[in-house]
């Protein structure tokens, strides 16, 4: 075999070669751009606007109003125990509606005034006190009327007199989302009268913390500790 008769095959390795590094490098290319391509799109993902926590809720109403202890009876090592529910405990309540298919989390802290008499009320006390309380709900569903309550207990009810003002606060997912109060804030109000007062060191009750607490349970939304 002489030397001429190699020349062809050299000329077509040498050919092979550059065919293979054109297409490495045309298929590093589309990488390169297909990766651009994903970086572009992924902050634009992460910075989709996010939804007005104050459209999320809508608040109908929030009340305040007195309920008797439930009654029941149970067998404690063979003794039988009844309850009457003649002790009357103080319910605050707000119903909302919530827009979302589910809300990771609802705050709501509630905020009740109770005007007492001279003679009950503790040496010292202005004729009205504050009582207020935070409850946080979790996985919340879509909801239509739906309700979060708290409670305060009959002896404070009795010795504080009766409700005259309530309001809540509320915020989703730690984004505050309106103030609501009963009798309403006038329009364009600087702040709430909740503002100005201290709490009471005697706190409503959440409602896993009363005799209320299995009573609809189904109905109830899980509290967060």
């Amino acid at each position: 075999m002489t030397l001429s008769s190699l020349r062809y095959p050299l000329h077509f390795m040498t050919l092979l070669s550059q065919i293979k590094e054109a297409t490495m490098i045309s298929q590093i290319g589309r990488i390169a751009i297909f990766s651009g391509l994903l970086l572009g799109i992924l902050p634009l993902r992460a910075q989709s606007p996010q939804i007005n926590p104050a459209e999320m809720i809508r608040v109908r109403s929030i009340e305040a109003e007195t309920i008797a202890s439930p009654k029941y009876a149970a067998d404690v090592r063979g003794e039988s125990l009844t309850r009457d529910g003649r002790l009357e405990w103080l319910m605050v309540k707000v119903i909302y509606d919530t827009a979302p298919k589910w809300t990771d989390e609802i705050t709501f802290t509630f905020y009740v005034v109770l005007k007492g008499k001279a003679e009950d009320l503790p040496r010292g006390a202005k004729e009205l006190n504050m009582f207020s309380e935070t409850v946080t709900i979790v996985n919340v569903p879509e909801t239509r009327n739906g309700e979060t309550t708290v409670f305060l207990d009959p002896y404070t009810l009795a010795r504080y007199g009766e409700a005259t003002h309530v309001a809540v606060e509320v915020s989703i997912n730690g984004q505050p989302a309106g103030k609501f109060a009963n009798p309403s804030l006038p329009q364009n109000a600087p702040g709430g009268w909740w503002e100005r007062e201290t709490p009471n060191q005697t706190p409503l009750l959440t409602r896993d913390k009363t005799p209320y607490a299995l009573i609809e349970i189904d109905k109830q939304n899980t509290i967060k500790p």
